[in-house]
């Protein structure tokens, strides 16, 4: 029984001991946790603005969809910024996570729900302070369109990067410097194998530009703008081009004798048939605006004389019918002129 007793009383004590050893380990682990730093507030604050340097490339651009208002790319940004209280002695590179250092909280703006990041959100601090932030956002980014010259259009697209906690006067974005003196025109630029098929790249520029999310709330911004032209072959060869037929069409009306009205009649509703369908299959290439476009004009213009041409049609059958049958043929020789000229005049108003 004693024997019994003790070893019970060896065990509690090796339990014990065991439990101390674990919690010396944790309060260890904890101490070691606590060395890296949580800087909440921005270096120098005193100061005055902490600069914070920005490259951006545009790796691609995949699409512009003028339906959703939107473009898809893959953006590339690199920020830097000294913070002298993150220096050290222990020689390359150390990480810090989101929450361990002071960052400027950037974010775009323009960015939807489908934007991906590609790159951890990590931090590299290199021995004098200097924090380096490197990121490749792959997505959709809205931007609203101006698009009454469609297809003739020229539009300016943005990626606007904002510090969203910071004002202007407490965050101020420059160019890098670095990427300036590798040969990059403003630390920026755009890829020249980009996939983007339908447009081509005129211009892009790089500044500064404060972001105002209502009226007294203004924080630092930063932005890339780039412009682009349409390629209009594809609407003119695709969209155009066959529009123009399907109006050609309707004047066969003008051609044929009013005592084939039956022919007449079949021509001219085919046309204007064939015209509605159409002009579904294009609408789905484009928002609903509460304005009209270059190319609607050119719908209307067109679904007018087609339907005219109807109109003109049921003219002269009723002419032929009442034994009138040389004036609806006088009628139709003027029309064989009128109509063209009518739908090349306001061709050239529209697209002039």
């Amino acid at each position: 029984m004693t024997k019994f007793t003790n070893r019970r009383v060896q065990f509690g004590r090796l339990r014990r001991l065991l439990l101390l050893a674990g919690l010396l380990s944790a309060s260890i682990q904890l101490a070691h946790s606590s060395e890296a730093p949580t800087l909440i507030e921005r270096p120098n604050a005193d100061a005055g603005p902490t600069q914070v340097s920005v490259g951006i490339w545009v790796v691609d651009i995949n699409s512009i969809d003028s339906a959703q208002q939107s473009f898809v790319a893959d953006v590339a940004v690199v920020l830097r910024w000294k913070d002298s209280r993150l220096a050290h002695t222990s020689g390359g590179v150390v990480h810090y996570g989101l929450e361990q250092i002071w960052h400027p909280r950037v974010v775009i703006v323009n960015e939807t729900n489908s934007v991906i990041r590609r790159l951890p959100e990590t931090f590299d601090v290199e021995a004098d302070g200097t924090v380096l932030y490197r990121q490749r956002y792959v997505g959709s980014f809205t931007q609203p369109l101006r698009l009454q010259s469609f297809p003739f259009d020229k539009q300016d697209f943005r990626v606007h990067l904002v510090a969203i906690r910071y004002s202007p006067n407490e965050v101020k974005f420059v160019p890098d410097q670095g990427w300036v003196d590798a040969g990059l025109k403003q630390a920026g630029g755009i890829a020249q194998s980009i996939t983007l098929p339908d447009w081509t790249v005129d211009k892009w520029d790089i500044k500064t530009l404060p972001y105002t999310l209502a009226p007294g709330l203004k924080y630092s911004g930063y932005v890339f703008d780039f412009t682009a032209s349409r390629n209009v072959e594809h609407y003119i060869l695709k969209v155009i081009l066959p529009l123009i037929l399907i109006v050609m069409m309707s004047w066969a009306v003008f051609w044929i004798d009013p005592a084939t009205s039956n022919s007449q009649i079949s021509i001219a509703v085919t046309s204007m048939l064939t015209l509605i369908a159409y002009r579904f299959a294009v609408d789905s290439q484009l928002p609903r605006l509460p304005y009209m476009t270059r190319l609607d004009g050119l719908f209307l213009t067109s679904t007018l004389l087609v339907f005219f041409s109807l109109i003109e049609v049921l003219v002269t059958t009723i002419l032929d019918n009442k034994q009138q049958t040389e004036r609806a043929k006088k009628i139709d020789r003027y029309c064989r002129a009128i109509f063209p000229a009518i739908f090349a005049v306001a061709s050239i108003a529209i697209f002039a």
